[in-house]
């Protein structure tokens, strides 16, 4: 071989070497982009558009056939991918000309019959949304969401809800829905319905999960919940509650109001009911183990655990009722369970303290208690720990121990029955005082102890009292013994002690107290003679009430004594009526003094003249208290005691004046005055009571009496005018007088009465009517007055007037035949028969000729001859 062929064979080989490593690039290329469409119809496939998956397989595939040197390589590769479009079913659907549409396979027909069933349910939409109309009323929006509604209702029920175009329709509904809601709920918080915001906010959530939106419907089921309970509607109140929690806002506050509503219902009430909320049972199952109803308890604690088995109280408080049902041992199991889980739940502590306590393994129980020790928060239940341990200590006669337990749970809290379990362990050791002071605080905190642990008090009481009793350190015995009385009660032997350790230090009032208590003769003795000690005491001193009381008390149990004593009862008696007379208590005075001659009449001259001062200033004070029936008994009292005196036969006269009785008190009037004959209201009161009786020449003479006195001058002048008209006969003189008594200030209507009979008779008619008028004003109101004032205006031809006091005549009398006579004369002569005034004047006429008035008879029968 030439060089040339050498050379030209060399650069073949070159050539055959780049053209095999052109082509290998080329083949690299293409079997990625195999691998990257095989990559693309597996997403497509996953993706359930499973005809772009074949597609791409295929191309894939073909891509793979295009190799020379990396299809040998990557047989098995291209096999796989060969075997897949061969085998698959799905594929193989595809490769019919099936297409997969909304979740099953359809060939062309079925797919074009599903298109025009899509384009039918897009046109309903399309009516839905043209059909819902918008105006701003509360009606329309409601409409509008109901057909909102309906419409995406049909489309979750269509074959075609997972299209693109059917979700995107989807949303737009959804959208306005939540829209209209936001509208609702504005127009129904103007108008306050709360049951409505609270719909349209549910129907926003079950769209849209939106914390605000939470927050607005939990604040509304809170305000709804308070309106129920003002209504006291507590089963409604508690579903609303029950929605409001599902929100899980703010269940912090939200479960007291919870365990309000259910303190309100009762458990019967409950049941029936569709509640599934573990919080609920457990609440009812918390009530019913406070009130002691333990089976109701536990079931209602399983049906909360049976909801949520991971309910941790709930867990705790079942733990507590099996405990108090005696299963200390299944107990144990669930707050393993609990503290598995919270190994520092303070209640499961303190509870599996309890139980170990129960199942009698203390030192277990102690461990639990001291796990809890040093949390501040649960010092009651600390509290009740070291209680538990303590008693439980002193059961098992491990005193020390007891008494370390006990002490550490009363420095946390006063209770009654640590104080009482200390006292009967320092009473055990004969520490008296520790003893005393431990069962006083139990007792001040639960004074339902007192019969437990008053004898045992009293006892020490009782044992102190007796040593200071002999060591004759009364003082110190009695507040001992006082005590042990408080505690042991009225005990013989502690009264007895009591009484003579007051008597030995000289409180006999006291010890008199104690010694009525005493049931035995010679305690009577005692007291009788005690009694007499005191009252004579209080005789000396002058205490005369006291004195009578002890005196009368020494009698009481000592008869004899009365004889001895009667003497000094008068006398205290009389002393104390004096001291009553004294100090103006007169009625006191009078009762003391007849107790007095009740026990001896011989003493009556002595106080007759003390006596009769009583009864006339008690008389006399009755009197100026408008008590006139009680007065006049006491001071009639006074006059039979036979004492002269002036201010009683005062008295007297004006008490029989005020009753009306003038002669009576005439006799006292002038007995008065022969004491004191210048006494201007003595003259009045002799002038006015002569007047009255009729005796006007003793009337007037009073009168002139009381006119030099200067006093009282009106009621003289009238009493004197009196005399001149009615006794003198002389109506200028009385006139004279009368216009004197009105100038001095005698203005009553008797006066005007006379003073318009005096012009009537002098025939000044206008002036008698001024003054009858004033009379009438004044009260004066008489059938006299009247009729004189009616034939008054009868003489100034002014009928009509008298007409109308003839009519008051007869309303006084109406047997006055006159006045009827009068009054249908006037209604004849000048009636106004158009008003029927003819016709009472008949009636008038007629009653005046029945009544025997023969003027009456004669008009009668001229007005009815002229009918």
């Amino acid at each position: 071989m030439n060089k040339t062929t050498k050379i030209l064979l060399g650069l073949l080989g070159v050539s055959l070497f780049i053209f095999a490593g052109i082509h290998m690039l080329e083949e690299k290329e293409i079997y990625e982009l195999s691998r990257e469409m095989v990559k693309e119809g597996e997403f497509y496939y996953q993706k359930k558009e499973y005809k772009k998956a074949r597609l791409f397989f295929e191309r894939a595939l073909k891509r793979y056939n295009d190799l020379i040197v990396l299809r040998l390589i990557k047989s098995d590769e291209i096999k796989q991918l060969e075997k897949r479009l061969n085998t698959d079913p799905i594929l193989q659907k595809v490769a019919q000309g099936y297409i997969y549409y909304n979740g099953k396979w359809v060939n062309e027909k079925e797919l074009e019959a599903l298109m025009k069933e899509k384009r039918r349910l897009k046109q309903k939409i399309d009516i839905y949304l043209k059909t819902a109309k918008f105006f701003g009323s509360i009606e329309d929006i409601e409409n509008n969401i109901r057909i909102y509604q309906k419409a995406l209702n049909d489309l979750e029920n269509s074959p075609f809800k997972e299209d693109r175009d059917i979700q995107e329709l989807k949303k737009k509904l959804i959208s306005k829905i939540i829209f209209l809601a936001e509208e609702a709920v504005k127009k129904y918080r103007t108008r306050g319905n709360l049951e409505k915001i609270a719909r349209y906010y549910q129907l926003i959530l079950q769209y849209r999960d939106d914390p605000a939106v939470k927050k607005e419907l939990y604040d509304t089921y809170i305000q709804i919940y308070n309106e129920l309970v003002e209504e006291g509607e507590y089963l409604k109140a508690l579903s609303v509650l029950l929605k409001a929690k599902e929100l899980n806002v703010d269940n912090k506050s939200l479960l007291p109001k919870i365990e309000y509503v259910l303190s309100q219902i009762e458990v019967e009430d409950l049941k029936g009911k569709n509640i599934h909320d573990s919080y609920v049972y457990y609440v009812l199952a918390k009530k019913s183990y406070s009130r002691f109803d333990i089976v109701e308890a536990q079931e209602l604690v399983e049906k909360a655990l049976k909801l949520d088995p991971d309910n941790i109280p709930a867990k705790i408080l079942y733990a507590r009722i099996l405990l108090s049902t005696g299963e200390a041992e299944k107990a144990r199991e669930i707050i393993r369970q609990v503290l598995s889980k919270e190994p520092d739940n303070i209640d499961a502590i303190l509870l599996a303290g309890d139980i170990y306590l129960k199942l009698g393994e203390i030192e277990q129980a102690v461990s639990y208690y001291e796990k809890a020790k040093g949390k501040a928060e649960i010092k009651d239940r600390l509290f009740k720990a070291y209680k538990k341990l303590g008693l439980a200590y002193m059961k098992k006669g491990e005193i020390s121990r007891a008494e370390k337990y006990l002490r550490e749970a009363a420095e946390i809290k006063d209770d009654p029955e640590i104080y009482k379990a200390l006292g009967d362990i320092y009473l055990s050791q004969k520490k008296y005082t520790e003893a005393e002071k431990n069962y006083l605080k139990a007792l001040k905190i639960d004074p339902d102890l007192r019969k437990e642990l008053g004898p045992k008090l009293g006892e020490i009481y009782l044992s102190q009292g007796e040593i200071y009793f002999k060591q004759k350190k009364y003082r110190r015995a009695i507040k001992e013994l006082k005590k042990a009385i408080r505690y042991l009660g009225n005990r013989q032997d502690i009264l007895r002690m009591l009484a003579e350790s007051y008597e030995k230090s000289g409180d006999m009032k006291t010890a008199l107290s104690y010694y009525k208590k005493i049931k035995s003769g010679k305690a009577k003795e005692k007291e009788a003679q005690l009694y007499l000690k005191l009252g004579e005491e209080a005789y000396r001193k002058g205490s005369y009430f006291t004195a009578l009381k002890h005196f009368n008390r020494a009698i009481s149990i000592n008869k004899n004594l009365e004889s001895r004593l009667r003497d000094k009862i008068i006398d205290s008696y009389i002393k104390i009526a004096d001291r009553y007379l004294k100090n103006g208590e007169y009625s006191k005075a009078i009762t003391y003094y007849q107790k007095a001659i009740n026990m001896d009449k011989s003493i009556y001259d002595r106080i007759k003249n003390r006596l009769f001062e009583s009864y006339k200033k008690y008389g006399t004070q009755l009197f100026k208290h408008g008590q006139y029936q009680t007065a006049l008994k006491y001071l009639k009292k006074a006059e039979e005691l036979g004492n002269k005196d002036p201010q009683l036969n005062y008295y007297l006269g004006e008490l029989f004046f005020r009753e009306g009785n003038y002669k009576k008190a005439l006799k006292y009037f002038e007995k008065y005055a022969e004491e004191k004959p210048s006494d201007p209201e003595i003259l009045k009161r002799l002038a006015f009571i002569h007047a009255k009786l009729g005796n006007l020449k003793k009337a007037r003479m009073y009168a002139e009496k009381l006119l030099k006195t200067g006093k009282n001058t009106d009621l003289a002048n009238f009493i004197i005018g009196a005399y001149y008209y009615y006794y003198e006969k002389n109506p200028e003189k009385a006139l004279t007088y009368f216009l004197k008594a009105e100038n001095t200030g005698y203005k009553k209507g008797d006066l005007y009465y006379y003073l318009g009979r005096i012009y009537y008779d002098k025939g000044n008619y206008l002036r008698a009517i001024t003054y009858l008028t004033e009379a009438i004003n004044k009260g004066y109101k008489t059938e006299k007055v009247y009729y004189l004032r009616a034939l008054s205006y009868l003489k100034l031809k002014d009928y009509r007037k008298a007409i109308n006091d003839l009519t008051m005549v007869i309303k006084y009398n109406p047997e006055n035949g006159k006045a009827y006579f009068l009054r249908g004369k006037l209604y004849y002569e000048h009636g106004n028969y158009v008003k029927g005034e003819y016709k009472k004047a008949i009636e008038d006429l007629e009653k005046a000729a029945a009544m025997g008035i023969k003027e009456a008879e004669k008009l009668l029968t001229e007005a009815r001859t002229k009918k």
